[in-house]
């Protein structure tokens, strides 16, 4: 099954992690001619199936739970039931807000719900399989305080995809899963302008959740300086540090690293050395 996110144990229990669901979607598309039915139930019915498959008991979202859209009443309509039902489904939701989410915190208080809770775009700080972990959406900076204390960061808002050929010449784009490792220190300089302790950290993207939107070549637009305002990777400056970058499918079959990718090419594994 094609799971775009990954499963952790989180503080003690099994949680699903995921990033830009972007409900309501479909009525930008239609307002542009594409008919496309609602989505809403579909996604609610895929995060279920994969927390089911992955024995995940709650579940994150990761910024970008709706989409920015011009038909406020619908979208306002779709994304109530979107939080209704994934509350019914798991004993926790947490959502955190990303570009795409203004008012999503006036959302989720006027639905009043227990199990779901709201954290604004610089994310929150858990116990992530005995490790320190930031999850965030990634268009803002998390506080000094948690990125200091953080041995990982997981974040999406960037969408990432790979794009594959075969010797048939079938190219096909699928979303992809980015583990980079980066020097802390340095990276905390660039984030906020002081020196701060290094040790490695590491940074795992998640692509968009939803099936509407595969997602963006990372072997176009991660590989060449960029100077999009609105993402922590743009302090990552990964264009320098291709060899650091792995990249996953959904099913986390290893691709190989950034700059492998980018020449043409995939990585080779041998099992028996393993």
């Amino acid at each position: 099954m094609d799971k775009r996110g990954i499963s952790a144990v989180i503080n003690g229990d099994k949680w699903l992690i995921l990033a830009d669901t972007h409900v309501g979607m479909e009525f930008e598309l239609q307002g542009k001619g594409v008919r496309v039915p609602i989505q809403t139930g579909r996604i609610v019915s895929n995060i279920v199936s994969w927390a089911e498959e992955e024995g995940a008991s709650r579940v994150v979202i990761l910024g970008d739970v709706k989409h920015e859209l011009p038909y406020p009443i619908e979208s306002i309509n779709e994304v109530k039931l979107f939080i209704e039902n994934l509350s019914k489904s798991f004993e926790e939701v947490v959502l955190v807000a990303g570009n795409h989410d203004g008012g999503l915190e006036q959302v989720v208080n006027s639905i009043g719900l227990s199990n779901v809770k709201f954290h604004d775009s610089r994310g929150f700080m858990v116990n992530l399989n005995g490790k320190n972990a930031l999850l965030l959406h990634g268009n803002s900076k998390p506080s000094i305080e948690d990125f200091e204390k953080a041995d990982v960061l997981v974040m999406g808002h960037t969408h990432p995809a790979v794009v594959i050929q075969d010797e048939h010449g079938f190219v096909t784009k699928r979303p992809a899963i980015l583990k980079i490792k980066v020097d802390k220190g340095e990276l905390g300089k660039r984030l906020y302008g002081r020196e701060l302790e290094g040790g490695e950290l590491s940074i795992i993207v998640l692509p968009a959740a939803n099936h509407l939107t595969i997602g963006v070549d990372v072997a176009s637009t991660l590989t060449t300086v960029f100077e999009a305002p609105r993402t922590i990777l743009r302090y990552v400056e990964p264009w320098s540090i291709q060899d650091r970058i792995e990249v996953y499918l959904t099913d986390l079959t290893f691709l190989g690293t950034l700059d492998v990718i980018k020449k043409g090419g995939f990585e080779r594994v041998d099992f028996d050395s393993m």
